[in-house]
């Protein structure tokens, strides 16, 4: 008697870990919105937010749903630098406890480490990293979560309110040596260097504000030891509730996206820059039902509809972010992704 073959179990998809942020973030948002000229219920409901969130600064809201505000500010507004405005004019008391605890510290030295020990826990899925070379602070801002695609204007808030804590403690006279974005220039860049008053630069490997050395040990004006504490305390409260680590594909998805525009985004540096070997790699995502180049050629997508949308961008420079060396491969793979070329996909777009 034959044996009898069943259909092979296709492994099911593991539901993605939303990443988040205290809702402290939206202090002032609805009013900025507001002083923008649109009106701000419509825009963060569009975003999947509520109005009023502001009123609980401690609990985590969707942090995709907050970079979508933005985005949707932006719209709305009109001002496509809207997230970069709105991080410029952002003080440190907004970020709730987390502002607290670095402006009650000592000296900037200790206000930085504070912020990079703890920002897990003001914003998790993210990364804050401090280093200093040859009298040159950088401090980076990274967002961990490859669910998140659009990420000019979060990287452009949160660099505005992390350059507000560092003139906290040196005067509203100071500026960086200079700013440095992951993402190409997206749209007109004279403003940026209005909002940071130092050189702004595109296109780089990381989301980098750069300082000078001496600048870590200047008291911070607003220095307070039982403030400190108190704010300190907090956290450590907030950092003992469970968090869910994200899915690998989640984490993979943002190396993929980093290392595309050098053409290196094979499995082999992703894997590398993870810390697994490929074989793991390769058996972690296929256990959330995934293959590697299935993970690539989604994020290629996802890319190729949020760079087209920016006029300022030619197909030539979009194939290019896209880790593709020639535009005619992007074309191909674009045709088989929405049965259109990405000039004809643009201008129906718009």
């Amino acid at each position: 008697m034959p044996q009898s073959t069943l259909p092979k179990r296709q492994p099911q998809r593991r539901s993605q870990v939303p990443s988040s942020v205290l809702g402290s973030v939206t202090v002032g948002l609805e009013e900025f919105i507001q002083s923008q000229g649109a009106e701000s219920q419509p825009v963060l409901s569009r975003a999947g937010l509520k109005p009023g969130l502001y009123q609980q600064p401690n609990r985590h809201i969707s942090l995709k749903n907050y970079c979508n505000s933005m985005h949707e500010a932006a719209r709305a507004t009109g001002n496509e630098h809207f997230g970069l405005w709105f991080g410029e004019q952002f003080a440190p008391e907004g970020l709730g406890l987390f502002g607290y605890q670095a402006i009650t510290s000592p000296t900037l030295r200790d206000a930085i480490s504070g912020m990079e020990q703890w920002f897990h826990v003001f914003q998790r899925n993210s990364l804050l990293n401090f280093s200093s070379s040859g009298g040159i602070c950088q401090l980076e801002y990274r967002l961990l979560d490859g669910d998140i695609m659009d990420r000019r204007q979060d990287a452009e808030l949160t660099i505005g309110m992390l350059n507000n804590v560092l003139k906290r403690g040196m005067g509203d006279g100071w500026s960086p040596l200079a700013v440095h974005f992951q993402h190409p220039a997206l749209v007109d860049a004279s403003p940026h260097r209005d909002a940071f008053h130092c050189d702004v630069n595109f296109s780089q490997e990381r989301n980098v504000i750069l300082f000078r050395e001496a600048c870590l040990d200047v008291p911070m004006p607003d220095a307070n030891a039982m403030l400190n504490r108190v704010s300190l305390g907090s956290i450590l409260d907030l950092d003992g509730r469970v968090r869910q680590p994200m899915t690998t594909s989640q984490r993979a998805k943002t190396e993929i996206m980093d290392l595309l525009p050098a053409g290196e985004a094979g499995i082999d540096q992703v894997a590398r820059r993870l810390n697994l070997s490929r074989r793991t790699l390769q058996r972690m995502l296929a256990d959330e039902g995934f293959t590697f180049s299935q993970l690539t050629d989604e994020v290629r997508e996802s890319l190729a509809e949020y760079y087209l949308n920016y006029d300022q961008l030619s197909i030539s420079e979009v194939a290019f972010r896209l880790g593709y060396s020639e535009v005619s491969a992007f074309t191909r793979a674009f045709v088989r992704w929405k049965n259109l070329s990405p000039s004809d996909w643009r201008t129906s777009s718009h």
